[in-house]
């Protein structure tokens, strides 16, 4: 764990009070309209109030994802501290961290290990369920989608 806190985190304590309907509600139309919320807290209580992703804990030093390999899940953090290691650099991440999508999407293997450094909340996002959504979609925007992937990926 950092002694610095996370890289990235939002306030899940202050989130996770608005309740999982809040977007939908006339006050979170306001608030969002108002630009009350930052890109990634909308994306943190939209990710809670899905349910198409399972929610799991996991307790310290679980490894989520290992460098070189294939995945089959990507992780939102729901609260707790995911330590990841990337070419012999270290980070912390936390709530609403999304790791793995990127890689996972196009079968790529991890380019960094993820570790639980803390007790950790997470929902689970299995390619599958995310595969069948995205072939639903115009084959136009699915090439848009694995261009921009394959350009996050690019070092």
């Amino acid at each position: 764990m950092s002694s610095n806190g996370p890289l990235f985190a939002v306030d899940n304590e202050k989130l996770s009070k608005l309740g999982i309907n809040f977007l939908n509600s006339q006050e979170g139309m306001q608030a969002i309209q108002s630009g009350q919320f930052k890109g990634e807290e909308r994306l943190y209580v939209s990710m809670l109030s899905t349910p198409l992703l399972n929610a799991t804990m996991f307790l310290p030093h679980k490894v989520l994802i290992r460098a070189g390999e294939q995945f089959e899940e990507g992780f939102f953090i729901v609260s707790g501290e995911v330590q990841i290691t990337h070419k012999n650099k270290t980070y912390t991440v936390g709530p609403g961290a999304v790791l793995g999508l990127s890689e996972g999407m196009v079968g790529l293997p991890s380019r960094y290990t993820a570790v639980a450094a803390t007790s950790i909340q997470l929902k689970i996002i299995d390619f599958h369920k995310v595969d069948s959504i995205i072939n639903v979609l115009p084959s136009e925007v699915r090439a848009i989608l694995a261009t921009i992937i394959k350009r996050i990926l690019t070092p």
